[in-house]
C-alpha cells in the first residue's frame, strides 16, 4: 500500500537550499526502496519540502514505517548540505496512505 509523507525543513537559507537541491534529489533517487520522491524550494513557507512514497502498512511517523521513511529523509540532508550555525529543523507535515491506484 503506498503511503505518502511529506517533510519540511527550516532554517536554511534559500541560497544555502538551492546550492544542495541536485544532490540531495540525488541521494534520495539512490535508494530503490523509495518509490517516488521530490525535493524543492517552498519560497512562500521558507523551507525545503520533501515529498517521498513508498510502500508500507503505517503512515505513523512515531514509529512503525513512517519512522523509516524520517530516518531516510535526515540521513539524505545530511549527507548533502553543511548545516547553518543556528542549526535546522524537520517538520513532518503529512503521512497518509494513498488509495489503491
Amino acid at each position: 500500500m503506498p503511503i505518502r509523507t511529506q517533510i519540511s525543513i527550516s532554517g536554511f537559507t534559500k541560497e544555502a537550499a538551492d546550492a544542495g537541491l541536485a544532490d540531495l534529489r540525488e541521494e534520495l533517487h539512490a535508494r530503490p526502496w523509495l518509490l517516488s520522491v521530490d525535493a524543492n524550494w517552498d519560497s512562500v513557507r521558507g523551507r525545503i519540502v520533501i515529498v517521498v512514497e513508498r510502500d508500507g502498512e503505517d503512515p505513523e511517523i512515531q514509529g512503525g514505517d513512517g519512522g523509516a521513511t524520517y530516518d531516510e529523509v535526515s540521513d539524505c540532508v545530511w549527507a548533502c548540505y553543511t548545516f547553518p550555525e543556528d542549526g535546522i529543523e524537520f517538520h513532518v507535515d503529512e503521512s497518509r496512505t494513498l488509495p489503491a491506484a
